[in-house]
């Protein structure tokens, strides 16, 4: 398994939750589902986003954000996972005093520190650093800094999440300019809750080299064919684009066209604990929409290979794994949709 798409503050687990409020000298809550996981009516991304909330809350300080980022490595090796690009705004995380430097370091060393007791020829983790669309001009240009002073240790990209109908794209050109300008990678959430008019401004002025759900794209022919010339490279995750009413079935998915104009689409978890999935959950609700076959699924394993941002070395490892275990994993997969 692979997950391009991964927020920390929506993939903290139920047993987190008590060191962390320990950490952090407060109580449990007795309500950690209604406060960690979205209501199945969810009616919007803006209601979605509330579940960052209780999390963030617990998530600053070094201490908090290191443990936060070892037990999420720790859970996706453990699940079987070869590779994870984990994403977090260390902006938001600066509250009580910390700067983003070194909440940016807490995690790497959370990251490093869970990969020391992993087989290292099995599993890598690394961090996207995400800008916010109503963080200041400051903050985020601060992102791109530490951005680029941790490039080679395990930063491996930069991003701007948030609510793209309030606040569209052309807005953050100043601050994707200078990530450009350094040769960051560069993903940008759009497409979710607007058209594809946000996808292409993320391209055209933002230069993304990925786009984070990006489903409405679909809607304009137009577009589709810039985003195959440019080879963009898109992360779904479609129970999430439920949750946020992007969607309306996992049928409406648009996967499996984005596989035959040979768009590099991929599938995701988005946020482990506040969407209650995983990737292969994801698409376990796929194959019993008759939307993937065995070859589909194995052309969005090869897609998540292709786009990540990663090495070559970590490419070629994953490759090698996923030839090596793929009629095993998709077997899994296969019962899995067969049972539910």
């Amino acid at each position: 398994m692979i997950d391009l798409h991964l927020h920390l503050d929506g993939s903290l687990s139920k047993d987190d939750i008590p060191i962390l409020c320990e950490l952090n000298h407060v109580k449990v809550p007795k309500n950690l589902d209604s406060l960690l996981q979205v209501d199945p009516h969810c009616s919007s991304l803006e209601e979605y986003l509330t579940k960052f909330d209780f999390p963030l809350s617990l998530l600053q300080n070094k201490d908090s954000v290191r443990f936060a980022f070892y037990s999420l490595t720790t859970r996706l090796y453990e699940r079987g996972y070869i590779y994870a690009e984990i994403r977090f705004a260390p902006q938001l995380h600066t509250q009580k005093g910390c700067t983003q430097e070194e909440i940016v370091k807490a995690a790497l060393d959370g990251i490093a520190l869970a990969l020391e007791e992993t087989n290292p020829n099995a599993f890598k983790a690394n961090i996207i650093l995400c800008c916010m669309r109503n963080g200041t001009l400051k903050s985020n240009l601060e992102t791109i800094e530490v951005a680029d002073k941790f490039r080679h240790e395990g930063v491996v990209a930069v991003d701007l999440a948030g609510d793209e109908t309030l606040h569209p794209a052309p807005h953050y050109q100043e601050i994707f300019d200078l990530a450009y300008s350094k040769g960051l990678n560069i993903t940008i959430h759009g497409g979710e809750a607007t058209g594809s008019e946000e996808v292409i401004n993320a391209i055209r002025v933002l230069h993304a080299k990925r786009i984070g759900h990006g489903v409405h794209l679909i809607l304009s022919p137009e577009n589709v064919e810039l985003v195959k010339d440019r080879k963009i490279g898109f992360e779904f995750c479609p129970t999430s684009n439920l949750q946020t009413t992007s969607l309306h079935s996992y049928s409406e998915c648009p996967v499996k066209q984005f596989l035959e104009f040979d768009i590099p689409v991929t599938i995701n978890s988005d946020n482990i604990t506040v969407s209650s999935t995983y990737v292969e959950d994801e698409f376990i609700h796929l194959m019993q929409e008759d939307q993937l076959t065995k070859d589909d699924v194995y052309k969005l394993l090869s897609n998540s290979i292709e786009i990540s941002f990663t090495t070559s070395e970590d490419k070629d490892r994953m490759k090698f794994l996923l030839d090596e275990h793929f009629e095993e994993y998709y077997g899994k997969l296969e019962t899995l949709a067969n049972e539910k």
